[in-house]
């Protein structure tokens, strides 16, 4: 059991108050959830209890945040469970508006992932999204799984060739830069060479 030794309501928020145990910060409540429970300065409390109580006064504040957030364009559970984190809410807290976004289907990684490849193959190559999907906080397996998928980018390749060797001339030099911009852009070397294979002498 710990000692309620602070109860202070923000400055930036009044409907939120501060609860110190033990002389040390522990969690935000609502006010209205404060009042509910009778939480008073000097009051003993168990932690689990008062853990339990600040879902209570959060889970439903956090959803609305979340979804708001969803509503927008599609999130991965990974920048959603970050986004709540930033906005320190409380990791049970986030258990809970995660999964229950999940059962709504508003978070769904496999889908998130088959819509960022329909958008971002024409222009960037499968590593470079594999990446960047990394980045978001998607499993490997499941960017694997989808990559595996795509047969070939030879097609976006030869558009963006043409795109970037426009009104240049055809040298080693010029192709050298047009290889080195295709890899940066995540293209697979092996893939690149099948466009580039006879343009000039390797």
């Amino acid at each position: 059991m710990k000692t309620i030794t602070g109860l202070k309501i923000q400055a930036r928020d009044k409907n939120k108050v501060n609860v110190n145990l033990d002389g040390s910060y522990f969690c935000a409540l609502m006010l209205e959830t404060v009042m509910k429970h009778n939480l008073k300065v000097g009051m003993m409390i168990d932690e689990k209890v008062l853990e339990n109580i600040q879902l209570e006064s959060e889970k439903g504040l956090a959803y609305e945040k979340a979804l708001k957030l969803v509503s927008t364009r599609y999130k991965t559970k990974k920048e959603v469970e970050n986004y709540l984190q930033e906005k320190g809410y409380a990791p049970a807290t986030i258990w809970f508006v995660v999964k229950k976004l999940g059962e709504y289907d508003f978070i769904n990684d496999e889908r998130y992932v088959e819509s960022y490849l329909s958008h971002h193959l024409k222009k960037d190559g499968v590593r470079k999204i594999k990446q960047q999907l990394l980045a978001k906080g998607v499993s490997e397996e499941l960017i694997d799984s989808a990559i595996n998928d795509v047969d070939d980018q030879v097609e976006q390749i030869v558009a963006l060739k043409e795109k970037y060797m426009k009104n240049k001339e055809d040298t080693k030099e010029n192709y050298l830069k047009l290889y080195r911009y295709l890899v940066g852009k995540g293209f697979r070397p092996d893939e690149i060479m099948k466009v580039l294979k006879g343009e000039v002498e390797w």
